[in-house]
């Protein structure tokens, strides 16, 4: 809130001479004496006096002793008088304000107020100012009014405290907001008035929607003025180049509590475009020109399609190093056939270089970490291109919120610029806990510490301690994203597993399993890479009390320790904007996984799994995933080993059925997986109500589909499950946490719902 202070000079009150005839004729000052002072020293009286001692002294200096006594503001009253050839000024000075106590505000927050009142020259310590006072009261109940709050009523109070100070009381009755009760639109003919207020942020509430849930009906000065500007580009949007709105008025009840709005609006006439042309020594190719203008001749004129076009251009100039080109629309306006040509006229400018890219905002992480991310390089041709491209690989690191790259003129020179990259960090240590909860296997939950950013240096540390009743897992792993300069990663992982299988509701079963793994990640372009992992490992089985049969087969023909070497190479197409929560882009992975020659047990694993996100709008992005997976081993086995095959259900497939619960059943009626699996899900996120603002938080709308089929053969659609519901994501301090509430929609017998699910440390 912002509250203009008044001055001194103005708010003092006028204070008078006693007598205009005592000065009449001039005499020369023996003394001045200073008479009624409690608080104030007398030097500093005498330091406001424009004369001295000594010097002559009339009417006309005592105007100007009591102008200068009022522009101190240390004074209510002053006096001036004459004994013999002595000035005598007797004051009364102002009180001075001992404390200042605010009430009844709750829309505004009392430091804020505390503050304007300290703008406004009313602070604690200070001298009491009424002037100023009266003036704060009223800006006040207008920055309510503005607010909505019409009716509100601001009132100070003064009490004495002794020794010359007083409280200030500030009573605020903030009342209430003022609602919209009409809102009507006049002078339309093109457009309906139902569609015209479709465009608006203000209206009368829905009948069907309840007052917390929207703020539609409230009354804003400010939104009202946007929602004008939105009705104008509207209408210029479709042709009308003279819509104006010729009124806008608003009426407040008797009690200001409801409001009607009348918007009168002048259309004009709808103007089509004639000629488009383009001007200057841009330089661009007729190709170039052709993708970037979307301006057709014949077509309705649009100001957001200009815009767009203008925009096109700048970026195709900021791709050869015209970082300030000037692109200016020159309309040629035919009244009589309603066309309006346009002619654009480029001035590149000079093309510029990048003089020096500076780092700002990273508090936690290493210069260099950010800069090997950058794809525009100081002292080369600046590209808008490769500017926006560093902009998406420094949001797309793991512990950045955001990223945001100004281009800066070097003061002095027309072909030098400097970027400023202001970074906005996140925590990159992660204390993660996945947990979930069933009737049969209870609370189940891991632990790890995970640093994205290990002391600064971007590179990836993960300790994994899992001790649930289904998983005893410990695991080590670390990894550099820049074990070399042009951008191949290595990895390191060790890792211990227990899994009980007859926990997870699969089969009775368990297994060790001790090994570990080097990866490296190749990177083929700026969307594309290569990852290739290879390790060794030691796997047991361990048969439960009365194992199903297929298990039971398995290990006969194959035993129950097996030394394996498996291998991972896949394929990654990752066009994200951002890794947390992004809005736009794709990602796809081929993966195969196979044990090598030497392996006890030789198999293979084929899977595909994508995600593509589109922003609706600023706040809403739609998001499809999908994931298809096949495995199978070589004669001798006749399929994948039962420890290595897909399942499906929970969290991470297909919500509101329990986690690996869907599928063929073994012997004993629990799900033993399969050698097919496939899961999708389509979704809309958006803010959580009310707190739209906080932005590690999303709320969800999905439906989800999949099922795991004994082999490819097996497949039928009838087969596969779907589900639908809410889900939330928080990213908390600890790692995210997602919980979700789903509804099966095609469940059979035997199949294990469960309608809330939630984890923390879920992945993205």
């Amino acid at each position: 809130m912002k509250i203009h202070p008044l001055s001194l000079s103005v708010a003092s009150a006028v204070l008078v001479v006693s007598s205009q005839t005592v000065f009449a004729s001039s005499f020369i000052l023996k003394d001045i004496q200073v008479r009624g002072l409690q608080r104030v020293n007398v030097g500093t009286v005498l330091n406001y006096l424009p004369v001295r001692v000594g010097q002559p002294f009339d009417e006309s200096r005592a105007q100007d002793v009591m102008q200068n006594l009022a522009r101190s503001g240390l004074f209510e009253d002053a006096k001036l008088s004459r004994q013999g050839d002595a000035l005598v000024i007797t004051v009364v000075e102002r009180a001075a304000i001992g404390q200042i106590n605010i009430s009844g505000n709750e829309k505004l927050k009392t430091e804020q107020l505390i503050q304007a009142m300290g703008s406004g020259g009313i602070s604690r310590g200070g001298t009491l100012n009424k002037k100023s006072l009266t003036a704060f009261a009223q800006s006040l109940e207008k920055q309510y009014a503005a607010l909505g709050y019409h009716s509100a009523k601001v009132t100070t109070e003064l009490k004495p405290l002794g020794a010359g100070s007083v409280s200030i009381d500030v009573n605020i009755n903030e009342g209430p907001e003022a609602r919209i009760k009409q809102l009507r639109i006049t002078g339309n003919r093109a457009f309906p008035e139902a569609e015209l207020l479709k465009q608006l942020d203000s209206g009368p509430k829905s009948a069907l929607m309840p007052s917390f849930f929207s703020t539609r009906d409230k009354y804003v000065k400010e939104r009202l003025v946007g929602d004008l500007d939105k009705l104008g580009a509207y209408y210029r949007d479709r042709g009308y180049l003279n819509f104006k709105v010729a009124s806008s008025d608003v009426s407040l009840s008797d009690d200001k509590r409801s409001v009607n709005i009348t918007v009168g609006v002048e259309e004009g006439e709808q103007y089509r475009l004639g000629k488009i042309g383009v001007d200057g020594n841009h330089g661009l190719s007729q190709a170039q020109l052709k993708e970037a203008i979307k301006l057709v001749p014949g077509h309705v004129f649009s100001q957001k399609v200009l815009e767009e076009t203008r925009r096109n251009l700048a970026n195709k100039l900021g791709e050869k190093g015209f970082a300030f080109a000037s692109i200016k629309p020159v309309p040629t306006v035919d009244e009589a056939n309603r066309r309006v040509a346009i002619t654009l006229a480029v001035t590149p400018g000079k093309r510029a270089y990048v003089r020096r890219i500076n780092i700002r905002g990273n508090n936690r992480t290493r210069d260099e970490v950010y800069r090997r991310e950058m794809r525009q390089f100081e002292s080369s041709w600046y590209s808008r291109n490769l500017v926006e491209r560093s902009r998406v690989r420094l949001q797309r690191l793991p512990y950045v919120e955001s990223a945001r790259i100004s281009t800066e003129r070097v003061a002095g020179t027309s072909d030098q610029v400097d970027l400023t990259v202001v970074i906005v960090e996140r925590s990159s240590n992660q204390f993660r806990i996945g947990a979930g909860y069933s009737q049969s296997q209870g609370v189940l939950l891991n632990l790890s510490v995970k640093q994205d950013n290990f002391m600064g240096s971007g590179r990836r540390f993960e300790v994994d301690f899992d001790n649930s009743k289904t998983n005893k897992n410990y695991r080590f792993s670390y990894t550099n994203p820049y074990y070399t300069q042009n951008g191949i990663s290595r990895g390191f992982s060790l890792y211990y597993n227990e899994y009980d299988a007859e926990a997870a509701d699969i089969s009775k079963y368990a297994t060790n399993r001790y090994g570990g793994n080097v990866s490296f990640a190749v990177p083929l372009s700026e969307n594309n890479a290569f990852h290739l992992t290879a390790g060794a490992e030691k796997r047991e089985i361990i048969l439960g009390s009365s194992p199903a049969d297929h298990i039971v087969d398995f290990t006969d023909k194959e035993g129950l320790v097996y030394n394996q070497l498996p291998v991972k190479a896949s394929f990654v197409n990752d066009s994200r904007n951002r890794t947390i929560f992004p809005t736009s882009g794709q990602r796809h992975r081929v993966a195969l996984q196979a044990a090598l020659p030497g392996s006890d047990l030789e198999y293979q694993k084929l899977s595909y799994d994508g995600a593509y996100y589109q922003a609706i709008n600023e706040d809403v992005t739609f998001a499809l995933k999908a994931k298809v997976a096949m495995g199978w081993g070589d004669s001798q086995l006749g399929g994948l080993p039962f420890f290595e095959k897909y399942n499906a259900g929970g969290i991470r497939t297909v919500r509101g059925y329990e986690t690996n619960s869907l599928g063929p059943k073994d012997s004993n009626g629990d799900a033993k997986g399969g050698d097919f699996m496939m899961a999708a899900s389509a979704q809309v996120l958006f803010p959580v109500p009310f707190i739209s603002e906080a932005k590690n938080l999303k709320m969800s709308a999905f439906i989800d589909a999949g099922t795991v089929f004994e082999d490819v053969d097996a497949f039928e659609a009838d087969e596969i499950r779907y589900s639908a519901g809410l889900g939330i994501v928080w990213l908390s301090p600890i790692g995210p946490f997602e919980i979700s509430y789903a509804k099966p929609l095609n469940s059979e017998d035997g199949d294990k719902e469960e309608v809330v699910q939630f984890s923390i440390g879920a992945s993205f």
